[in-house]
């Protein structure tokens, strides 16, 4: 047997001992039948025409209905140590050099980020996440292995309307740790506490007299009309003298004369002194 036979496998051996953790982009979802069981697996190229493999149920804990949403993805993997996977280890070729295929697990390598996570997170910790899924109010994102909880109201200081499809599966995103709860295992985080503040520029942008474009994003009986002045920061007219008979004014630009600047109510006050063509009838 050659040496570039043995080198490229024997680094993963070599993995295994070391209980080391990697990254791979999964490239492809194969269907294959180990242990008699027909499942699905992804595979990642390991280079030196080596294949990594990691069966479905090494995959993660969570069941998936397809693992095919994962294809591009960067995961983390060790190489499967057949002791911690249970069974009969007789029955597991990890390495299989006639056919270059190393078997893999992510959940091994999940595992082991989560324990380094819980030994040394700390609240204020900046930290890197993976989105790995979202509902209405929240965005989830792995971080070393723990899901960790993004409420939508912390994502920016602009409104966000709901955290569906707000942000591809898989993207990496920057938080801040903002509160840990080591008895229920929970983790909230923050990204907007890493973004400037709007507000700090609010005085030098707008000026009690100036005239500044908006746009609508509310118009609420016997209280006024909400007008987006820029990301995070919005004003309060009154409704004006003449109001549009008809039309739909949310989401419609106008033109505002900026009064009374509240930076410490986080409040600003101005008059609309144009509202767009297309709904003057």
């Amino acid at each position: 047997m050659t040496f570039t036979e043995v080198g490229p496998m024997k680094k993963y051996e070599t993995s295994l001992r070391r209980k080391q953790i990697h990254q791979g982009v999964v490239t492809s979802i194969e269907t294959h039948t180990p242990f008699g069981i027909s499942m699905q697996c992804a595979i990642i190229d390991l280079g030196d025409d080596i294949k990594g493999m990691i069966h479905e149920d090494q995959f993660d804990k969570q069941q998936f209905r397809s693992l095919v949403g994962f294809i591009d993805h960067t995961v983390d993997f060790m190489v499967l140590d057949p002791k911690k996977r249970g069974g009969d280890t007789d029955d597991i070729q990890v390495f299989d050099r006639e056919k270059g295929i190393v078997l893999l697990s992510r959940v091994q390598a999940l595992e082991e980020l989560q324990e380094e996570f819980w030994d040394t997170a700390e609240e204020d910790h900046i930290c890197t996440g993976t989105v790995s899924g979202f509902e209405e109010e929240r965005i989830y994102l792995l971080v070393k292995g723990v899901v960790c909880i993004l409420p939508i109201s912390d994502y920016e200081y602009d409104w966000t309307p709901s955290g569906r499809n707000l942000l591809p599966l898989g993207t990496q995103v920057t938080v801040k740790v903002k509160k840990i709860d080591r008895e229920k295992k929970r983790v909230t985080v923050t990204r907007k506490e890493l973004l400037e503040d709007p507000w700090n520029r609010v005085r030098e942008r707008f000026k009690q007299g100036d005239f500044h474009r908006g746009v609508i994003t509310s118009v609420v009986e016997n209280t006024g009309i909400f007008i987006k002045l820029c990301p995070g920061v919005e004003s309060l007219a009154w409704f004006p003298n003449r109001v549009p008979s008809h039309g739909e004014l949310v989401g419609k630009t106008v033109s505002v004369k900026i009064g009374k600047v509240d930076l410490e109510a986080r409040k600003i006050k101005s008059k609309i002194v144009h509202f767009p063509h297309e709904i003057m009838g």
